[in-house]
């Protein structure tokens, strides 16, 4: 019973976390069926997936000052009621643009609750415990993009797609149910200083950065309107760059990036993780529109990918420390892009380097990640972990939503270069060489950042890990 009482926490805010995970991903395997009943062009789904991480990424800075300022628990419990409210919201829809809208309320959801989750669990365990802890929360992180495409086309095809935001009501009053029962109350801290104009320019900047680029080519807005919008983002970007730089309270630091192992992993990372984007996007089209696979074996081998990263992930670390993260990260960067190059010769569901072409993209998936993620906090001040972090998440979800969108541009351009039509229905076989092909060169660009690190950069993590 007291080992129950130790875990109960962390299993409490995992099970939350993982219902967010597995909704993240869900969409994609469904693209095709959505696009048919709402009477779209399937590539402009793509907003509703981008749109969800946008809001992720805009609000996810300000979620540590909220939880302080109104408290850890009460946080956590409003941002799961607006993740199931905007999960009903969803379902409802009946247009793109109620579905991006209520999208985006899930996302900002998600944005409350997965960081301020860990902070509970942070805040609340033992320090001897604290390993066993976070292996919880670690598990989410793993086996949520692999349920994800399989839920979704098992819900799709017995229930309908609405049903994939549907399932999140019982499932998230469960977690409801426990995070009630088990949180601990907390008392609201004095927080620090924010930033607010720093805040709004950061989050609407970003947001009009992504949504603009994301609606590129896709008729979703006019073409000017698109432009604009990615223009004033941008602009607003740059503005709080140099705002940013002259201030000690500013919640993404520029000045952070003076670390250079900091700035390589960002923008490495950033360069890399563009291709797990595109691929949530391009696989489940070329599996259902361009294989003519049903749904079920769609989600079933889009999921491969996940496992073949969870395969390796309680590996990928002795394997960091035995060859470095210099080399570590250009050969998994290699191998990744080779798989992506792989997945465009693909002519039939039958073909037999299909199956390792997924595995093995995830193993090197998995590696990559890890080294990324340990190289970018390398040379951080213990002062500066925090915003470091804040920073590093908003990376993250920033280069998923350009993945998308370069995963739909480069269908669009591929279709146009050979003449061919993208339809709700089929899409040719050659627009997808030519897509993957044009994802692929975010490889070459990876490993160019990566060549600037030093044979010696984490060497004091390495020998941290040996001698552990």
């Amino acid at each position: 019973m007291q080992k129950l009482r130790e875990n109960i926490l962390p299993l409490t805010i995992a099970f939350a976390l993982l219902m967010e995970l597995i909704d993240a991903t869900v969409l994609s395997t469904a693209l095709p069926v959505m696009a048919r009943d709402l009477d779209v062009a399937v590539l402009s789904l793509k907003m509703a997936m981008t749109t969800y991480l946008i809001a992720f990424a805009a609000l996810v800075p300000i979620s540590g000052w909220i939880a302080d300022k109104f408290g850890a628990r009460r946080t956590f419990i409003l941002a799961m009621l607006l993740f199931i409210g905007a999960s009903a919201l969803c379902a409802d829809q009946s247009t793109l643009l109620g579905l991006v809208l209520a999208r985006a309320l899930q996302g900002a959801g998600a944005a409350m609750m997965t960081p301020v989750g860990r902070l509970i669990v942070l805040r609340n365990t033992d320090r001897q415990e604290l390993v066993k802890a976070m292996v919880y929360l670690t598990v989410p992180a793993l086996i949520g993009p692999a349920l994800g495409p399989l839920v979704g086309a098992v819900v799709t095809q017995t229930l309908g797609w609405r049903w994939i935001f549907l399932i999140n009501i019982p499932l998230g009053s469960f977690a409801l149910a426990l995070a009630f029962r088990h949180l601990p109350h907390d008392t609201p801290a004095p927080p620090k200083r924010f930033d607010i104009l720093g805040f709004f320019i950061s989050a609407i900047g970003l947001g009009s950065l992504m949504a603009g680029l994301s609606a590129l080519g896709e008729h979703i807005m006019p073409l000017p309107v698109a432009l604009g919008l990615s223009l004033t983002g941008l602009s607003l970007m740059v503005a709080y760059a140099l705002r940013a730089r002259h201030r000690n309270d500013a919640l993404l630091d520029p000045n952070l990036f003076r670390h250079r192992t900091f700035s390589i992993g960002i923008w490495g990372g950033t360069a890399f993780r563009l291709s797990n984007g595109a691929i949530a996007l391009l696989l489940p089209l070329l599996f259902q529109l361009g294989l003519g696979m049903s749904i079920l074996a769609s989600g079933a081998l889009a999921g491969l990918t996940a496992v073949g990263a969870l395969s390796i992930r309680g590996f990928s670390g002795k394997v960091v420390d035995r060859f470095g993260f210099r080399s570590m990260l250009i050969l998994g960067t290699c191998v990744r892009a080779a798989s992506l190059l792989g997945f465009g010769t693909v002519t039939s569901p039958y073909d037999w380097y299909l199956v390792p072409l997924l595995l093995i993209g995830g193993v090197a998936q998995a590696l990559t990640f890890t080294a990324i993620n340990a190289i970018t906090f390398a040379d951080l001040d213990p002062q500066e972990m925090s915003r470091g972090s804040s920073l590093a998440a908003v990376a993250q979800q920033v280069s998923l939503t350009l993945g998308i969108a370069l995963a739909g541009g480069a269908l669009e351009l591929s279709a146009f270069a050979t003449g061919a039509e993208i339809s709700n229905s089929a899409i040719p076989l050659h627009a997808f060489t030519l897509g993957f092909a044009i994802v692929a060169t975010t490889g070459p660009l990876a490993i160019l950042i990566f060549s600037r690190l030093k044979t010696t950069d984490g060497a004091s993590l390495r020998h941290l890990k040996r001698t552990a």
